[in-house]
Formats: C-alpha cells, structure tokens, sequence
C-alpha cells in the first residue's frame, strides 16, 4: 500500500503555499518591509504578512494578496486583539508582542 508522506524541509526549499503567516520584525528595515518585500509577497500569494514597527510597537497586519498588493491592510497596537487567519482561535494582543 503506497502512502504519502511530505517531503521535509530539510530536504526541500519552501514554497509560497507552504506559508500560512510571514512576520517581518523592522527596525531599520521598515521601509524595504512596506515596500519591496510587501510587493513580493503579494505577488507570491502569502496570504497574511505582518510588520512588526519595533519603534512604534505596531503591527501592520496584510491579507487577501492580489496582483495590485493586499487588498486587506490594518494596523493594531496596544490592547487590539490580533488573530491569524490561518488559526482564528488563536488571539494575542498587539502590547503582548512588546511585552
């Protein structure tokens, strides 16, 4: 009986639809993170890209990529409640990320 099983990996490059969430933590990579890699993604089709401003202590949270970028954009701070589209149950708050 023939199964199968994922290669991985370790043994294999990730691709695009291997990614359920991509976090980027900026400092002074904020602008290339909005801009360059925002583009690359979208175009990749991560579904949900997240910037974390460190000097903000913000997140810009990204959904729904299309052709013309993601289409879906908001940003949380302090209290508001994050949850990842992939895992809705799983909820944390902006101000737990800087904790």
């Amino acid at each position: 009986m023939w199964s199968h099983r994922p290669v991985p990996y370790k043994e294999r490059a990730a691709h695009a639809e291997d990614v359920l969430l991509l976090i980027e933590v900026a400092d002074s990579s904020l602008a290339y993170d909005r801009s360059t890699k925002l583009r690359l993604y979208a175009e990749a089709g991560i579904p949900e890209y997240w910037v974390v401003d460190c000097n903000a202590e913000t997140v810009e949270v990204y959904r729904d990529p299309g052709a013309e970028g993601y289409r879906n954009v908001h940003r949380a701070a302090g209290r508001a409640v994050l949850a990842l589209q992939a895992f809705p149950d799983i909820e944390l708050t902006a101000a737990d990320i800087f904790a």
